[in-house]
């Protein structure tokens, strides 16, 4: 099972500082939208990701997070319509959901694949 290495910012509120972001993260965005994540599914190498999310102006999505089975590694609570934010997580290879509750299209697939 692909496990968790380590968990950053998984607060709350707006984004962390650029300070904050591990060296070397691939960064993927997301949009909140009625519909979901935007992207529904993504795809990134093993080690760290800086997650970074904006609400498009939705009130049905406000919530962006990374599960593992029922697990929650990461999340973005609270990004009300212009608001956005990030968090970052080392992850290993293997099979994550993407999970935007409340849109049409909830959950999608990330892919984490082999370091480069």
């Amino acid at each position: 099972t692909a496990a968790v290495i380590g968990l950053a910012f998984a607060a709350t509120g707006c984004g962390s500082s650029s300070e904050d972001v591990p060296a070397g993260a691939k960064k993927l965005s997301f949009k909140l939208t009625d519909d979901g994540c935007i992207p529904h599914s993504a795809s990134a190498p093993a080690g760290p990701i800086l997650f970074e999310v904006e609400n498009a102006g939705t009130s049905a999505v406000t919530e962006f997070e990374v599960l593992e089975g029922d697990s929650v590694l990461g999340e973005k609570e609270n990004l009300t319509e212009g608001l956005s934010g990030s968090f970052s997580l080392d992850l290993e290879e293997g099979k994550y959901t993407i999970y935007c509750p409340g849109g049409s299209t909830e959950r999608g697939p990330l892919t984490v694949g082999e370091a480069s």
